[in-house]
């Protein structure tokens, strides 16, 4: 059911996603394909927006803190999770594993190295702004609105 929490929380955080993504492409080595970067990024925020955060949206104010945390880690590992996915496909087309099981561990390789290279205090600090803002927008469109 749509409501107004969700639609808030989801295009605050498809934003945050896309700003976020414009800071972490000057970090990305030159030759890359970013053109698809952005648009991820705020997909990906806006699927968080609209099911994780927008249905939490309506408790308590004490809880949009906790709700402004936990929105930032799940829309960060879906995101790494997404990318990670995408360069275990490529290299598996390569032929660069020798199973299954091998391509799977490495998606949490390839994430915890995505993390290092492009979390920065920028990005970090971007992704704890868009999150605490899309917490209290979605919690204030709730009571006003929900």
């Amino acid at each position: 059911m749509p409501t107004a929490a969700k639609l808030v929380a989801a295009a605050i955080l498809a934003v945050s996603g896309w700003f976020s993504a414009e800071l972490i492409k000057p970090l990305m080595e030159e030759g890359r394909d970013l053109s698809k970067l952005g648009p991820i990024f705020a997909l990906v925020g806006l699927f968080v927006g609209w099911k994780f955060l927008g249905p939490r949206a309506d408790r308590s104010l004490g809880s949009v803190g906790a709700n402004a945390f936990t929105t930032i880690l799940v829309q960060v590992g879906l995101t790494m999770f997404v990318f990670a996915f995408a360069v275990m496909i490529k290299q598996s087309l390569r032929q660069a594993y020798d199973g299954p099981i091998e391509a799977l561990q490495d998606i949490f390789m390839i994430s915890v190295d995505f993390f290092q290279k492009y979390f920065t205090g920028e990005v970090v600090g971007a992704a704890l702004i868009g999150g605490g803002l899309a917490s209290w927008c979605a919690f204030s469109a709730a009571r006003k609105w929900g």
